[in-house]
């Protein structure tokens, strides 16, 4: 479903953050548009100045002037100095009537004319899940299919952190915003692999890489990684004049551009058209990139509290993007992912399910990493046969879209159930499969952990001498890269 506001002839639409009327559309500002439909939600109602100030600016402290210059900048978009009351001393009011529709995809598309399409409605990619804080990612990368014959090594792309050094705090959400739709353009196949930004958060804290990283030391995450090639980007200019200076880094060269562009997410498909000829892989087949500047800094917001675990504010922005969006299944996730960590498993799965029907058959990517979350959700319960059944779905769906993800997470989680019961050549065959596949993409992280892992199992049924082997190759790969975060692991083992 879809959500318009009308309103004195002028239609508002919250997915492209413009208002429309007589097959005009006009874009309006980030606080501004939020300011609009925070009235539109409320019309009639005197809402003070204070509420306001604290709903859309509650970010930044700014003075009672900047909220007169958005009312100001609304009046002037729907050319009607009336269609917001002033009341002296109390605050505003929207004076004109409100409708509110909420309308199927075809039909509010039909209605639109010269609409874009929403990047963000068409992720079919999601941030990565739960098994960061398990421990599980660090092998999720990899193409996986149960009966593959063999496996053909894959070139890995990172995105880092788009810097932003546009001047105010409208583009705050740039940083994580535009790295992750980025990211989300990239389409990853069996030859090109796109890690999602949860990892690469993870393999720049191995890095010891702040978000607002240093240039000169982006190279060390060739070694942690096993990158092929590492994006780096900056943003400046001004609005309407965006300057994006790019950097693709490969481990014996780096190419240099800067795309020039009056608008933001043009400059981003842009930059998404430069890796592609890079790398030979695909771009999302969008015809226009009108990813919502508004949704965006909500979900980097998001994002930034959940990272710091700010749980209950990660869930309120979430809620709040999902209300603007109900068909934003990135928004679903990370809202799945802040109630699992509260262990709030009933609304996790409901999250899970309703993703699932919105997700249809046609999106079988993220049905499969929607089914390994109910697997997770049910494991967490205790309920393991059935996280076991909902694993046995994701497996399937992750082989017809060829999710790469997904396939090897589930081994991982299937090895340490394995382990648990004391299925141990279970276990080790799947703990080998991981190794395989990290091996595929040249993951040092990951490789090092399966090691561990194997080295726990091998001490565990008697068989020293293999794990004295599987710890030397955890040993050599975490000394030559430099991985001091796994060091007090290799430390727990007296061998």
């Amino acid at each position: 479903m879809s959500i318009t506001y009308q309103s004195q002839g002028f239609i508002v639409y919250p997915q492209r953050q413009s208002i429309a009327k007589d097959g005009k559309e006009i874009q309006v500002r980030p606080k501004t548009f939020a300011l609009l439909l925070l009235m539109l939600d409320k019309p009639g109602e005197i809402l003070t100045k204070s509420y306001l100030l604290d709903a859309i600016w509650n970010d930044v402290k700014v003075e009672e002037q900047v909220l007169v210059q958005s009312i100001r900048e609304i009046r002037q978009l729907f050319n009607n100095s009336e269609i917001i009351q002033t009341y002296p001393r109390k605050g505003y009011a929207w004076a004109a009537d409100v409708e509110k529709q909420e309308l199927c995809r075809t039909t509010a598309s039909n209605q639109a004319p010269h609409s874009k399409v929403s990047l963000q409605n068409r992720k079919t990619y999601i941030l990565t899940s739960l098994l960061l804080a398990i421990g599980l990612v660090l092998s999720s990368l990899l193409f996986f299919k149960f009966n593959r014959p063999s496996i053909q090594q894959t070139d890995v792309v990172i995105i880092l952190p788009l810097k932003n050094r546009l001047p105010g705090n409208d583009y705050n959400w740039v940083p994580l915003g535009a790295m992750d739709q980025l990211i989300h353009l990239l389409i990853s196949d069996k030859s090109v692999q796109v890690m999602f930004s949860e990892y690469v958060f993870q393999i720049m804290r191995y890095a010891n890489l702040e978000r607002d990283y240093d240039s000169e030391k982006v190279p060390k995450l060739f070694g942690v990684s096993g990158a092929t090639l590492i994006v780096e980007s900056q943003l400046s200019g001004a609005v309407e004049d965006f300057r994006l200076d790019y950097k693709l880094r490969t481990r014996s060269d780096v190419k240099r551009g800067v795309i020039f562009e009056k608008d933001l997410d043009q400059a981003i498909y842009k930059l998404g058209q430069v890796i592609v000829k890079q790398t030979g892989q695909r771009l999302q087949d969008i015809e226009h990139n009108a990813q919502t500047t508004f949704a965006n800094e909500l979900m980097a917001r998001g994002v930034e509290k959940l990272d710091t675990d700010d749980l209950p504010s990660a869930e309120n922005l979430f809620k709040s993007l999902i209300q603007l969006e109900p068909d934003n299944l990135l928004a679903r996730e990370e809202l799945l992912r802040t109630l699992l960590k509260q262990k709030r498993y009933d609304a996790a799965k409901e999250q899970a399910e309703t993703a699932i029907k919105l997700a249809g058959a046609d999106q079988a990517r993220v049905q499969a990493r929607m089914y390994f979350f109910l697997g997770i959700i049910h494991l967490e319960q205790g309920e393991i046969e059935l996280a076991l059944q909902h694993f046995d779905h994701a497996d399937e769906l992750s082989v017809k879209g060829q999710e790469l993800l997904i396939g090897s997470a589930v081994a991982s989680t299937r090895a340490r159930i394995y382990k648990e019961r004391g299925n141990f050549a279970l276990a080790q065959q799947a703990y080998e499969k991981s190794l395989s596949f990290d091996k595929t993409i040249r993951c040092s992280i990951g490789q090092s952990d399966n090691h561990l892992n194997l080295t726990e199992l091998y001490l565990q049924i008697g068989k020293p001498d293999l794990a004295n082997q599987h710890y030397l190759e955890a040993k050599k790969l975490i000394e030559s890269h430099q991985l001091d975060a796994m060091k007090p692991r290799l430390a727990q083992f007296k061998l």
